[in-house]
């Protein structure tokens, strides 16, 4: 009798958990964002807690990371949509920008009039596609808004709670096992501390390298371009090339030899080394995941799952590796 209450107990718990995860799932973005972000922020807690105390310390850290990531964020997005105005509304110079370039750039007259036949139809074809996409992007923009404030939301909790949390969940285990699953958990959340804060710091060397790679072209917004770049390295939602891909086209306006010089150093230098080759080496060496693993889970995670999955699939890779590394040490 009583195993079979005991079964029923564990068919209810876990009906109840697949009802909540559910319920959840619309947000799921900002949740696996905000405990994440929390890991990034965890040792600038732990610096100001004995100072501020644990509430403090906790909202202070969580807004030293969110607010500066807020502005970039949503300032570049501002201006994005200033520039795709400016285009819709000056047409006909950004079209005689464009001639100007080709020209310059040796283009034979006769396909240069072909061209800027097709210039007023493919600027239609994206005013259409803008109309017709108007509901579907403020929908989207809507729920990134209040994923990010979840992410927010979560992080200061994780912060503030996940310690006594654990620790309260450990009573649950039986007492012989309770300090073997405590190392465990100190292992994994070594290894997940590693491979966030390894992942933000990375973030940082391609927001910093790219600076004077934009001073360079006498590209104008470099310090917000820059920071664009940080946050595309940072949050899988963008990607380098959505800043690379906007500026190259502002260059082929004004020469179209620099644009393509431009686009090669800078998808190669900017987008395909640091993405393929440094971050999986450099974040797999601080948190002892191997390389070839660690691309694999951000770059399938981004493809199967978006945001969350770029950001749950190295979380899989790293609860195995914390399993192997606690069990073969």
């Amino acid at each position: 009798m009583r195993d079979r209450w005991t079964a029923i107990l564990i068919v209810c718990v876990i009906a109840l958990l697949a009802f909540i995860a559910f319920f959840f799932s619309p947000l799921l973005d900002g949740i696996v964002m905000g405990i994440v972000f929390a890991y990034v922020a965890k040792p600038v807690k732990k610096r100001m807690e004995g100072k501020t105390g644990k509430l403090a310390a906790a909202l202070l850290a969580t807004l030293l990371i969110i607010v500066p990531i807020f502005i970039l964020m949503f300032y570049g997005v501002f201006q994005g949509i200033n520039q795709v105005i400016y285009l819709f509304s000056h047409q006909h110079e950004v079209e005689e920008s464009l001639v100007n370039a080709l020209r310059d750039a040796g283009i034979d007259e006769k396909y240069i009039e072909e061209i800027r036949a097709w210039i007023p139809n493919v600027i239609s074809i994206i005013q259409s596609k803008v109309k017709l996409s108007a509901i579907d992007v403020t929908i989207r923009a809507i729920m990134f808004f209040m994923n990010f404030i979840i992410s927010a939301i979560v992080c200061f909790y994780v912060l503030l709670d996940a310690d006594d949390f654990v620790a309260r969940a450990i009573r649950i285990i039986p007492e012989e096992k309770r300090e073997e699953v405590a190392r465990f958990i100190a292992e994994l959340d070594e290894t997940l501390l590693a491979l966030w804060f390894g992942n933000f710091a990375f973030a940082v060397i391609i927001g910093i390298a790219s600076i004077p790679f934009f001073i360079a072209f006498g590209i104008p917004y470099a310090p917000l371009l820059s920071g664009l770049m940080f946050l595309a390295a940072l949050i899988p939602v963008f990607a380098e090339w959505m800043v690379l891909a906007p500026v190259a086209l502002f260059l082929a306006l004004k020469n179209l030899n620099t644009a393509i010089l431009f686009t090669f150093i800078g998808f190669t230098f900017l987008y395909f080394v640091p993405e393929v080759v440094l971050r999986p080496h450099f974040v797999g060496y601080a948190s002892r995941i191997h390389p070839l693993a660690l691309l694999l889970a951000f770059v399938g995670g981004a493809i199967a799952g978006g945001a969350a999955g770029f950001f749950i699939a190295p979380m899989l890779v790293a609860i195995i590796t914390a399993v192997y590394n606690y069990y073969t040490r």
